[in-house]
């Protein structure tokens, strides 16, 4: 039996930063707990974990293995039990030891009545469904779970204003996936200023005159200072900061450059106030996604050029959204290889690449098998899909536009 593929996808806090990563497949509480095991080893998960914790439904056979939770630290992973495993004893005193080890365990509701019937002293989290709370759950559940304290993370969160009325309901986690959708709230006219980004990342792109470069920058000193805010906030190779454009020219290269202008272009404070992005980083980890599946694929002729052009099509994936333009429109100030267009404008004929968008945005909406079907037709083991997801991950998250003085290089 072949391994199966699994997806990681960040978890948001209330404020819309990322939290924690929700890590499943599409067997869910009936995943093998071996392949849980083998995932987490063979993909590196620690150093992600490092950061944020995951959290995965759990098959409760895994509580037959004594030596299972052996093979995660405690503040590593939040473990997700199906509500029926409550009917087992044994596994109820099971949680309840682990918890005094540090480990935390949630469990999943889908009927207000069983909130009453929860364990305090074995769970930590509750597992609810975004629509089934807001139809279902009434304020004194909502107390109820609040009073017990009780961390609650809603899962298939299907649009920016259910995440406002989970937020307004105390919801500590949900789900990310809405972003990636438009916020009928928001702004309803073209972002001409990142339009403006869009034209200077082509000059780059076209390897235009550093001078003329540097004038546009000079011209724009806002743009300049966020740019070098971005470069300075993850480890680049640099062993001291970059403090102007010149300096980030002849340090990153021109390539690389192209890179965090690409970047920046999700940056919020580029126009009003300096509130985080959280879209910026889905979209890198998109991009960064793409790069990494690229060197599974079979050899191509200019393995950098296409990876190159995965990383632009993963990062630029989201500009619909971002600039509330129509991708055929963008585009049109962005002139892109065919290849990158072809992919950005319908995935599915968009060649390997597009096929390779196609395999995440599948993915992030939860839509296992069908990605499944996609990366086996790329020939992207489970092994690779994973590995690959999770240096993303962990690459995205350690970019913070926000960081007044950024991480040293």
């Amino acid at each position: 039996m072949s391994e199966p593929y699994f997806f990681f996808r960040p978890i948001l806090a209330e404020d819309r930063s990322w939290a924690a990563f929700d890590w499943q497949c599409a067997t869910r509480f009936t995943t093998d707990s071996a392949d849980l095991v083998r995932c987490f080893e063979e993909a590196g998960a620690v150093a992600l974990t490092k950061l944020l914790p995951l959290v995965a439904p759990l098959n409760p056979a895994a509580f037959e293995q004594a030596s299972f939770f052996e093979n995660f630290n405690a503040k590593h992973v939040i473990f997700v039990l199906p509500f029926a495993c409550l009917e087992t004893p044994s596994i109820v005193a099971q949680c309840i030891a682990l918890r005094t080890q540090g480990h935390r365990f949630g469990v999943h509701i889908d009927a207000n009545e069983l909130l009453h019937k929860i364990p305090i002293a074995a769970f930590d989290y509750l597992w609810i469904d975004a629509a089934f709370a807001r139809q279902e759950l009434s304020a004194s559940d909502l107390e109820y779970c609040e009073g017990m304290g009780f961390h609650k993370i809603a899962s298939s969160v299907g649009s920016h204003e259910m995440h406002g009325w989970l937020t307004d309901k105390r919801f500590e986690w949900s789900d990310s996936h809405f972003l990636t959708s438009h916020n009928p709230l928001g702004a309803k006219e073209p972002d001409l200023t990142r339009l403006k980004l869009l034209k200077l990342l082509n000059l780059v792109r076209q390897d235009g005159d550093t001078r003329a470069i540097e004038e546009i920058f000079r011209e724009e000193p806002k743009l300049s200072y966020n740019l070098l805010r971005l470069v300075n906030s993850v480890a680049v190779g640099a062993r001291t900061r970059i403090s102007n454009f010149s300096q980030a020219i002849a340090i990153l290269g021109r390539r690389q450059l192209q890179r965090w202008l690409q970047l920046l272009i999700y940056a919020n404070n580029l126009a009003d106030g300096n509130a985080p992005n959280p879209l910026m980083q889905i979209a890198a980890a998109r991009g960064r996604q793409m790069e990494l599946l690229c060197t599974a694929l079979a050899p191509q002729s200019d393995c950098s050029e296409l990876c190159d052009n995965a990383f632009m099509i993963g990062l630029f994936s989201l500009l619909e959204v971002l600039i509330n333009l129509p991708m055929k429109d963008i585009l049109a100030e962005l002139p892109m290889p065919d290849e990158v267009t072809a992919a950005l404008i319908a995935r599915s004929q968009g060649g390997v690449l597009g096929q390779l968008l196609a395999a995440i945005v599948a993915g992030e909406a939860g839509n296992f098998s069908d990605a499944e079907a996609i990366l086996g037709k790329q020939g992207i083991s489970a092994a690779t899909h994973a590995k690959a997801q999770l240096a993303a991950l962990h690459w995205a998250s350690r970019i913070n536009i926000n960081e007044q003085d950024g991480a040293e290089a």
